[in-house]
């Protein structure tokens, strides 16, 4: 039986995407989508999808080291450049339930993305398409590449509440945007 997209994609969290190649012997450049290096550093067995070519490929991490900012990884099987950069593009996939578990209060950005956000009064704010990282707190970008689009500081000032099941998020538009 042939599978969707969906269907091997669904309960799938995208943690990085594969670079360019690194030296002769088919290692690959790893940039992480999460800032939480133990995602990262206990892949093993991962699904890479290349959105252009549409190539699917169950892999197996056998080797990562840290390399300049990037991970550095091999893959079994994957023994030269020449097969290593059919890989360049592919996104990493692994399931859901392989992430660590976090607190009530914290999300995943893969959470609220595509969230409804919401005034006080119940009035449609925009929607969650981007999430900044600034150093000291996030920023939800709302209405992205739009004239309406929105940052709000990710705080107990503008935040009133973020409700991950049914992506909504309650804000207190902040005073520039009244």
């Amino acid at each position: 039986m042939i599978k969707t997209l969906q269907e091997l994609l669904k309960d799938k969290i995208a943690v990085g995407i594969i670079g360019k190649t690194h030296g002769l012997e088919g290692e690959l450049k790893l940039h992480p989508f999460t800032n939480v290096p133990e995602i990262i550093e206990s892949l093993t067995e991962v699904i890479l999808y290349n959105e252009k070519n549409k190539v699917f490929l169950l892999a197996k991490i056998v080797n990562m080291r840290l390399g300049n900012g990037v991970y550095l990884i091999k893959v079994q099987g994957i023994e030269n450049v020449e097969n290593a950069k059919k890989l360049s593009g592919s996104k990493v996939f692994i399931d859901k339930n392989e992430l660590p578990p976090i607190k009530n209060d914290e999300y995943y950005f893969f959470e609220i993305i595509n969230s409804d956000v919401f005034d006080e009064d119940g009035n449609l704010v925009g929607r969650v398409d981007e999430i900044i990282q600034t150093g000291s707190n996030d920023v939800l970008v709302l209405n992205k590449d739009t004239e309406n689009e929105i940052l709000i500081p990710v705080i107990n000032d503008y935040i009133l509440s973020i409700d991950k099941s049914n992506k909504k998020i309650i804000v207190k538009l902040p005073e520039w945007l009244d």
